[in-house]
């Protein structure tokens, strides 16, 4: 007789967690795609202003859920150094003797090792100067000015350099 293998059991507080972040993410592609645009926008230029910032966002909240999806399952994870290191190599070579055991932990690498090594890729990249401010409508008025002023001082200085008339 063979004998039947445990059945996985999910985390629930971490299958309520990536049940929240997939109902959002949902809502947001299925709901106003004007919403779901400008949030997506608002990410890349996030991750683009400060790509330091996303990594370690990325870093800690990949960790702390994929802990607490793994803990109890998975012998690999004992705590949340070992997390950590998984998760961190989802962000760049992908190599570890971790694998994920559970259907949220699986998502979670899933999502780290899409969008990771991007993340990682950019801690490296120049950041973007800034746009330059758009042109003062006043400075063009205060541009003609100054010449009109300059010429006058020219005027001036060339009936200063004339010699006196006898």
């Amino acid at each position: 007789m063979v004998p039947m293998t445990a059945q996985k059991r999910i985390d629930p507080q971490a299958a309520r967690v990536l049940g929240q972040v997939a109902a959002q993410a949902l809502s947001g592609i299925l709901g106003d795609p004007g919403e779901w645009s400008s949030a997506k926008d608002a990410v890349r230029s996030t991750v683009m202003r400060d790509p330091l910032d996303s990594a370690i966002a990325t870093i800690t909240g990949a960790t702390a859920l994929f802990y607490l999806a793994e803990r109890k399952v998975n012998p690999k994870v004992k705590s949340p150094a070992d997390a950590l290191v998984f998760i961190t190599t989802c962000l760049s070579v992908g190599y570890s003797d971790i694998f994920a055991r559970t259907e949220a932990g699986k998502a979670i690498a899933s999502a780290v090792m899409t969008v990771g090594p991007s993340i990682t890729a950019q801690l490296f990249t120049p950041r973007p100067s800034p746009e330059p401010p758009p042109p003062d409508p006043g400075l063009k008025e205060i541009a003609d000015l100054q010449r009109q002023i300059l010429a006058r001082l020219d005027l001036l200085v060339a009936a200063a350099q004339k010699p006196p008339a006898t």
